[in-house]
């Protein structure tokens, strides 16, 4: 019996375009009106994440639940930590743009700068990562702060391109308003591609630490270690017999030098003999 094989068709493919294009329509909406409250926009950029996290890395089918689920699981520590950011950050610009030009025509003391650079540079380092790091992790305030310091400390070049991407997305939206259905999603995409590899790495570490019995290759066993130790002491046997065996030839060489003089003198005499019958 004839069998034919149907082409998958736009209309059958899973996912198609058009779901994708409803997806990420849906989640910029949603993250558009959780973002309204301003406090809460650090539990709406979490779930952001989160949801696009799980949609490319368990295939996801669910993004809309996703997002409002992680939203309601970290609203409070994203609460805090925006609120956090928000005042520390104008804060720390308020206070350098007062040691740049002062307030009412009035200078600022000279240790005014020194101070408000070293109070600005850790927004720079907090800034990219806090929230995604929120969306991976669990843990407290303080720790998601610190942690997401060192990562951004870590991967120096993955944060200055973080910062880009946001700017841009920004720029664009302001520009451009109707991009803001679209560009949300993007920006957050583009940074999570930079992230996870981060992430995973660190997780890896982790769990060589906690479990190093799934590992064996990166902790050698005390077999390996006789075995190599055996392989040395036999190398070292196997220089001393070339030594030996040097000095032997060095020896052997001597002798046959010996005995060539004398030949030689035992020639000489023999002819010294011929001569004296001669005479």
């Amino acid at each position: 019996m004839d069998q034919t094989m149907t082409k998958p068709t736009s209309e059958n493919a899973s996912p198609s375009f058009i779901s994708r294009l409803g997806d990420v329509m849906l989640l910029n909406f949603c993250f558009l009106i959780t973002c309204l409250p301003v406090v809460t926009i650090g539990a709406a950029a979490t779930a952001l994440y989160f949801s696009i996290y799980k949609r490319h890395a368990d295939h996801s089918d669910t993004p809309v639940a996703d997002f409002f689920r992680s939203f309601k699981k970290n609203l409070r520590q994203g609460i805090i930590l925006t609120v956090f950011l928000l005042i520390y950050m104008g804060g720390a610009w308020f206070f350098l743009y007062y040691s740049l030009f002062g307030i009412n025509g009035k200078g600022s003391p000279g240790w005014c700068l020194p101070v408000a650079v070293a109070l600005v540079i850790p927004t720079f380092f907090i800034a990219m990562f806090i929230f995604p790091y929120l969306a991976r992790f669990k843990n407290t305030c303080p720790g998601t702060i610190f942690h997401s310091f060192t990562f951004s400390m870590m991967y120096l070049g993955h944060t200055v391109t973080m910062w880009l991407i946001v700017l841009v997305s920004l720029a664009l939206m302001i520009l451009f308003p109707p991009l803001v259905m679209f560009v949300p999603y993007i920006c957050c995409n583009l940074c999570r591609k930079l992230c996870e590899p981060d992430f995973n790495y660190a997780i890896l570490l982790q769990d060589k630490r906690d479990h190093p019995e799934r590992y064996p290759s990166d902790t050698p066993d005390k077999k390996s270690e006789a075995a190599e130790d055996e392989d040395e002491e036999d190398d070292e046997e196997d220089d001393d017999d070339e030594e030996s065996d040097g000095e032997d030839e060095y020896e052997d060489s001597d002798e046959d030098e010996e005995y060539e003089d004398d030949e030689e003198d035992y020639e000489e005499d023999d002819e010294s003999d011929g001569n004296e019958v001669e005479t």
